[in-house]
């Protein structure tokens, strides 16, 4: 009985792992080019499952947004785990044979150690250059971390350090380790903790990767099961033990696995180092894009006189202008409202042009003049009207503050 009940768990969770790992792909692009003819009849059966099956009122809607925790994510992942239980018992009623699965359960666990090793190595890169955790933009310096929701307070932590950055980018990209079979087991442990972090931050923070962390980490203790005993004698009982590598699956055939091999490294070279030379030509494109002009900062307006009747964008007084990175602007009103504007300055001239997202058919031209490090005037038409305001330079503290080796006192703001 307890072998029956051990084949049929292997079956399910072989079966239940191979169908998360296909719908829910971030690991093989390769897959993606089977995918573009599964997606479309996918995007149509998931929402009349779960408005028939599952009396889902609202839309479920299948268009990709960054949330990886969306209805249509929890359906998909019900619909798999009931093809999973529907196949386990058809593969049981047509192979009642009670015969070991250790080939298939060494399969598995190929399967998971690239899909979780792919998935870290791209999180560890998209660590560097700004990329998934930029630093603080001016918007976010300018807000208040009540006005922030408990995602947008998670990243700027995490964006604010370049040092931290290159930490976690070092935790996950150890999980190179998972691309070899002798360096697996390390590389699930060292993994085991990366992922356990990532999916506290899910949790704590808000953050709609939860499902897919969660399955990390579950993927990470399936591939640490083998050794499970010798961990726990070696952590708790402090005694002596030889580590199991992962088990070769059985391949027959000389020309299969040579095959095998190629394609792996194929992979490695494809998924692993391509995606960095990119990251480092991101930074080269980024280095640029990124210097500070005179202008860069926000500012605190001081002074806002027109001689036109106020209207809409000015019946609340300005409190703030800031010009940030990639032509974005912000004015922010003393009813807590905000605006976001595009901009470009001609420097020669010293002259700005500036038009609202809401209004992108208006441009406003205006001068501009640096009064001093601190100080700066524009003038110019400004709503039908001739305007001038004056604004102060805001110095953010955040920003400014460096490393300390000796601190007398915490500085606690």
């Amino acid at each position: 009985m307890k072998k029956t009940l051990y084949l049929v768990l292997s079956r399910f969770i072989f079966l239940l792992g191979l169908l998360f790992a296909f719908f829910f792909n971030l690991a093989f692009p390769f897959l993606y080019y089977i995918q573009q003819f599964t997606f479309p009849l996918l995007n149509r059966f998931i929402p009349w499952f779960g408005n028939t099956f599952l009396a889902i009122r609202e839309t479920i809607d299948p268009v990709p947004n960054g949330s990886g925790d969306t209805t249509y994510s929890y359906v998909l992942l019900f619909c798999i785990a009931l093809l999973s239980v529907l196949g386990t018992i058809i593969w049981s009623a047509l192979d009642r044979k009670p015969k070991s699965h250790e080939q298939l359960f060494q399969w598995l666990i190929v399967l998971f150690r690239f899909y979780v090793g792919f998935i870290l190595v791209n999180y560890g890169i998209a660590k560097l250059n700004n990329g998934q955790f930029p630093a603080p933009s001016l918007y976010r310096l300018t807000s208040t971390y009540g006005d922030s929701s408990p995602m947008g307070l998670a990243w700027t932590f995490l964006g604010y350090s370049a040092g931290y950055k290159w930490f976690m980018f070092t935790a996950e990209i150890m999980a190179v380790f998972l691309f070899f079979r002798r360096t697996a087991t390390l590389g699930a442990l060292l993994c085991l903790m990366t992922t356990i972090n990532i999916m506290a931050i899910n949790y704590c923070f808000d953050v709609p990767v939860k499902m897919l962390s969660t399955a990390l980490v579950l993927m990470c203790l399936i591939m640490l099961s083998p050794n499970i005993i010798n961990l726990f004698n070696l952590f708790f009982k402090g005694q002596m033990v030889q580590l199991k590598s992962p088990a070769l699956p059985v391949t027959e055939k000389k020309w299969i696995r040579i095959t095998l091999t190629v394609l792996k490294y194929l992979a490695i070279i494809s998924y692993a180092l391509l995606p960095l030379i990119m990251a480092m030509k991101t930074a080269l494109f980024e280095r640029k894009s990124t210097s500070k002009f005179s202008l860069y900062g926000a500012y605190d307006i001081t002074s806002f006189t027109t001689q036109d009747t106020p209207g809409a964008r000015y019946a609340y007084k300005w409190q703030l202008l800031a010009f940030d990175h990639n032509d974005n602007a912000i004015v922010k009103y003393s009813n807590k409202e905000s605006d976001w504007c595009k901009y470009q300055v001609n420097e020669n001239k010293k002259s700005l042009e500036l038009k609202f997202n809401d209004d992108p058919n208006t441009i406003y031209k205006l001068n501009y003049k640096i009064l001093d490090s601190n100080q700066l005037m524009l003038s110019g038409e400004l709503f039908n009207g001739p305007t001038k305001i004056i604004l102060k330079r805001k110095q953010f503290e955040l920003m400014e503050r460096k490393f300390h080796w000796i601190s007398e006192h915490p500085y606690n703001r």
